[in-house]
């Protein structure tokens, strides 16, 4: 896996941003990134007569206005201007053209905020995460600097070695506890009526630990498998619940992909666990 050093953060100009920078500092001071983009979409179109309104009240191109209120916000956050700090402003309000670009500078990770005020829809967001090809960190508003523990979400698809592997990087760098988790899904609120509920469970329990046993010799993790009992509820409630309860700082977890066929319930885990309510940063790992 490639280490953090090319990062991309989607500003929207609103106060999240100075959040997100903030919080994304903790970050650079320990990792010491070589490059930061700051991204930027207008939604309206080029042709749109709100857009040709605005430029003909300003004194300026608007992308040089755009430029120098991000740029502005860069000064108050990291105390002057950086040479390893670009600004992309996209225009045009075309948002797959502006995937492919992001796709095109190959960053190893992508910041996206949310507000707590429940002021936008959050599409914006779900949208970038499920059509890039980058890792995604995804930031609720007020969430801490701190990364004293991470809850590794574990379901032994194609994905799992790849999220312990981030999270053991992580780990290292910011001296965080490991949580490796797994919900033992076994669906009884479809089936009220079974028998044996108990030694079904067990039988989840102990496939589980022989997987991760085995992924535990391959990736060198020491910390020892959570297995959280079904509940009834969706995976991503009992994952979010288990982290906030144990005061964890970030949820890794895998995301939808195409190349494996078993993992489309995970996709539904990742999407719901940036959500509205939820409030613990997810780090969103995509295939290589």
């Amino acid at each position: 896996m490639k280490p953090l050093k090319n990062i991309g953060i989607f500003l929207d100009l609103s106060e999240t941003d100075e959040f997100l920078l903030s919080y994304f500092k903790k970050l650079d001071d320990v990792f010491e990134f070589d490059s930061l983009t700051l991204i930027h979409f207008v939604a309206l179109e080029s042709d749109s007569a709100d857009l040709a309104a605005l430029t003909q009240q300003l004194p300026k191109p608007l992308e040089e206005v755009l430029e120098d209120e991000v740029m502005e916000l860069v000064e108050k956050v990291f105390g002057g201007k950086k040479s390893s700090i670009q600004i992309k402003i996209a225009l045009g309000g075309k948002l797959d053209v502006l995937i492919k670009w992001v796709d095109s500078k190959r960053f190893n990770l992508l910041v996206l905020g949310k507000k707590a005020k429940e002021e936008g829809t959050g599409v914006f967001s779900s949208k970038v995460i499920r059509l890039t090809n980058s890792d995604c960190l995804f930031v609720p508003e007020g969430a801490k600097t701190e990364f004293e523990s991470i809850v590794l979400a574990l379901d032994f698809s194609d994905y799992t070695e790849k999220v312990i592997v981030r999270g053991l990087n992580l780990s290292k760098n910011l001296s965080s506890k490991l949580m490796p988790l797994h919900i033992l899904k076994a669906g009884f609120q479809y089936f009220p009526y079974f028998k044996n509920q108990e030694n079904y469970q067990n039988t989840l329990r102990l496939k589980a630990e022989s997987s991760f046993k085995k992924i535990q010799k391959k990736t060198g993790l020491a910390e020892e498998l959570i297995c959280v009992e079904d509940s009834g509820n969706h995976i991503s409630r009992s994952i979010h619940e288990y982290a906030a309860e144990h005061q964890a700082n970030l949820i890794i977890i895998g995301n939808k992909g195409n190349a494996d066929a078993d993992d489309l319930l995970i996709g539904s885990v990742a999407d719901r666990l940036t959500s509205a309510e939820r409030k613990v940063p997810i780090l969103i790992v995509k295939p290589d």
